[in-house]
C-alpha cells in the first residue's frame, strides 16, 4: 500500500458499512470487493467524498453524511406508472430495484421500483435513501494515481470498477454497480 492521501484523481479502494440513524444496516462492500472509485469524479455521493479527502490508506472512518450531501432531500415526486411488460422479461420486479431509462434530454436517467401493483410498475427517479443521513464505517484499503484513460473516462477501470470487452467502442455505463440490482 503506498502512502498517497486522497485527493481528486485518485484511485480510492474502500470497506464500508451503511446504515441509517437506527443503526439498521442498509448497505455494506463485499469482504473480497471494495468499493474502487474515481475520487472528484462524483462517483459516490457527495458528502463521503469530501469527508475522505486528505485521509490514506489504513484510515478508518466513520462518518455522517447529511440527506443534502447524500442523494438529496425527500420530495413530493409522483411516481410514473409504467407497464410491466416495458420492463426486459428477466428483470427483478421490486420496491427499491434500480433501472436506467433515457431522460428527456436522450441521457441514461437512474429510476427506482416504488411499488408494483400487478400489470402496473410505480417507478420514481427519486433514490430510495433520500432524505436519509447516512451513517458509514469503513477502511481506507488503497489510494494509487488514476491512469489518464481513467481520468479522461471519469472512472475507474479493471477490478472494482469498470470494465471494458476487448471490441467495446463504447461504454455501457454499468460502473461500480448494477441497475439491475438494489445499490
Amino acid at each position: 500500500m503506498s502512502e498517497a492521501t486522497i485527493e481528486d484523481g485518485k484511485v480510492v479502494s474502500i470497506h464500508y458499512v451503511l446504515k441509517n440513524p437506527e443503526g439498521e444496516e442498509l448497505d455494506r462492500s463485499a469482504e473480497d470487493a471494495p468499493l474502487t472509485y474515481l475520487h472528484g469524479a462524483h462517483n459516490i455521493v457527495p458528502g463521503l467524498e469530501s469527508a475522505l479527502a486528505g485521509k490514506q490508506a489504513g484510515e478508518s472512518f466513520s462518518v455522517k453524511v447529511a440527506p443534502g450531501q447524500g442523494y438529496g432531500e425527500k420530495q413530493k415526486i409522483k411516481p410514473i406508472r409504467l407497464l410491466r411488460s416495458k420492463f426486459p422479461p428477466d428483470a427483478k420486479i421490486e420496491k427499491g430495484t434500480q433501472f436506467l431509462m433515457q431522460g428527456p434530454d436522450g441521457r441514461p436517467m437512474p429510476i427506482w421500483i416504488a411499488k408494483v401493483m400487478g400489470k402496473e410498475v410505480h417507478v420514481t427517479p427519486q433514490h430510495p435513501l433520500a432524505g436519509v443521513t447516512l451513517c458509514f464505517d469503513g477502511t481506507i484499503q488503497e489510494v494509487r494515481d488514476a491512469t489518464e484513460e481513467e481520468k479522461s473516462h471519469g472512472h475507474v477501470h479493471g477490478p472494482g470498477g469498470h470494465h471494458h470487452d476487448e471490441d467495446d467502442h463504447g461504454h455501457d455505463h454499468d460502473h461500480d454497480h448494477d441497475h439491475d440490482e438494489e445499490e
